[in-house]
């Protein structure tokens, strides 16, 4: 399975970047030769770290989770033919509280923290879309949970 958690973040979280890619790469290496069926192949995290400010929160949302069976397009400027096959992902917001306790803390807090919060929005896997009928979600959570339990971020 691809994995992967892409990030927006503004001037005072991207200090913080890093933490996030060596934590999305070290998840991608545990889960890229693990199956846990065939409906999903790539799971994406967006990871927005954004302070938005007042009559700015339209700029900054989080996308709820959508599942792409298979879709194909086609780049403007190349020309060149894409396909997302069998791709699932949502976002995760940092924002307010969570922003300033994610900025503000160690590195090692900020994992912590963002380890707590990936766990805690598993509860989108409680709701996947009827075409997904072949997915060890329960398998998926508790590998994701020993890992970190494994490098003591939990």
């Amino acid at each position: 399975m691809e994995f992967a958690i892409v990030q927006y973040t503004d001037t005072k979280s991207y200090l913080k970047s890093n933490l996030v890619q060596e934590l999305s790469n070290n998840l991608q290496s545990l889960l890229k030769n693990k199956t846990y069926g065939t409906d999903i192949e790539t799971f994406l995290i967006g990871f927005l770290a954004v302070k938005t400010k007042p009559g700015y929160e339209d700029w900054y949302k989080e996308k709820k989770p959508k599942y792409v069976d298979y879709k194909q397009s086609k780049n403007r400027i190349t020309g060149e033919t894409m396909e997302v096959v069998k791709n699932y992902g949502y976002d995760i917001k940092f924002d307010n509280e969570l922003y300033d306790e994610f900025v503000n803390g160690t590195d090692e807090e900020s994992k912590k923290l963002l380890a707590r919060e990936i766990l805690k929005s598993f509860i989108h896997l409680d709701k996947l879309p009827k075409k997904v009928k072949d997915f060890d979600k329960e398998k998926f959570k508790m590998d994701v949970e020993n890992f970190f339990k494994e490098e003591g971020i939990i």
